[in-house]
């Protein structure tokens, strides 16, 4: 059985089978009073009350309150929900995501075979790295999963946002592309656009592009979960269980694999030098873990600062002004960036391009 659940000093039930998000335990009830103790359910948990809040919809037990995301409810109502619990709200936003079992796994470049073609030394040197069991997004955040936050206010309440993040929203200069202070959606939001070679429309399957760190972050809050960590990221795109790959797929670079420059219309919509594709476009070439566009497409914020590894020879540290993108995009005309080891970083408020986008962590 989960200990973490049982350390919260919890009675809990059985109360379901287990769904496609959830590890190998069901889905367990959690008196909402018992949701403030700490470790944190780390799992999808069923919760029940009474409404006492429309907007924002919040349920109590008769004992403790909770704010509940991504669902509509009447004041008095009584809800049996099943969702996440962040600490701080509990989600019932759903998103198709691939749990990754517990362990240790080499991180960072080898330096050998094709990790060693190109590398840089913010990449060294490789190393081990435990971690808990955790859930990612099997596919990058979509403009439909998106367009959920907005539509149930995620740009008007504070309480989803870093104290940094509501300030920068709040401030966002009118220099970003069809927006101004206020920051009320990402940039390149219209459905048409025209990035150099011509219309395309971007339709509720293409990912989120032209977000902050601060808006993913927010997004993440809201859907009951996190920005994973550049471990958990470079986890679920690379570790077969014995060894780390190169790309996604494998040790060997092909062009057709991911939307990138050099794609072409013989394979997986020939996306290339155009635009972004919709989630899981190559389907046919996951990460080991079954994640989708873990190479190309958009560039993902991962939750860490841009700092160096443990032991590096070459130490900096950005701790305070970048924060860590991962995976490359669907522009990059030089295929290093594809490597799954590669590290970028960019200011947690730069978002005045079509490159950046996420995946949400539980």
């Amino acid at each position: 059985m989960n200990g973490r659940l049982c350390a919260v000093g919890v009675c809990i039930l059985m109360m379901a089978l287990m769904g496609p998000a959830t590890p190998s335990w069901a889905i367990y009830g959690v008196r909402i009073a018992d949701l403030h103790n700490t470790p944190v359910p780390t799992g999808k948990i069923r919760v029940w009350g009474k409404v006492t809040s429309e907007s924002p919809l919040k349920l109590t037990d008769g004992r403790g309150e909770v704010t509940v995301t991504g669902r509509t409810a009447t004041l008095g109502e009584y809800l049996v929900l099943d969702g996440w619990w962040n600490g701080q709200f509990f989600s019932v936003f759903e998103s198709e995501m691939i749990y990754i079992p517990a362990g240790s796994f080499l991180m960072g470049n080898s330096n050998v075979g094709n990790d060693a073609v190109y590398h840089y030394s913010w990449e060294l040197p490789q190393h081990w790295v435990y971690l808990s069991g955790y859930h990612i997004g099997k596919y990058e955040v979509t403009r439909g999963e998106y367009r959920a936050f907005m539509n149930a206010g995620g740009y008007s309440k504070s309480q989803y946002w870093s104290t940094a993040g509501w300030s920068w929203r709040l401030n966002a200069s009118s220099s970003y592309p069809n927006v101004g202070p206020p920051r009320t959606q990402p940039s390149f939001w219209d459905a048409v656009q025209n990035w150099g070679t011509g219309n395309f429309t971007q339709t509720d399957s293409y990912p989120v592009v032209g977000v902050t760190y601060y808006e993913a972050e927010a997004f993440c809050n809201w859907a009951g979960g996190h920005l994973p960590t550049e471990a958990q990221w470079e986890r679920a795109a690379r570790w077969t269980g014995s060894h780390p790959n190169v790309y996604p797929w494998g040790d060997t670079w092909n062009q057709e694999y991911c939307n990138n420059y050099y794609d072409s219309n013989a394979a997986g919509g020939g996306y290339g030098k155009h635009q972004t594709a919709p989630v899981g476009s190559y389907s046919s070439h996951p990460s080991p873990s079954g994640c989708q566009d873990m190479a190309g497409n958009v560039g993902e914020w991962v939750q860490d600062w841009y700092k160096s590894y443990p032991n590096s020879t070459s130490p900096f540290d950005y701790t305070g002004s970048y924060r860590v993108l991962r995976g490359g995009d669907w522009y990059d005309y030089d295929v290093n960036y594809a490597r799954c080891a590669y590290r970028d970083g960019n200011l947690p408020y730069g978002c005045s391009n079509y490159y950046f986008g996420f995946r949400l962590a539980r």
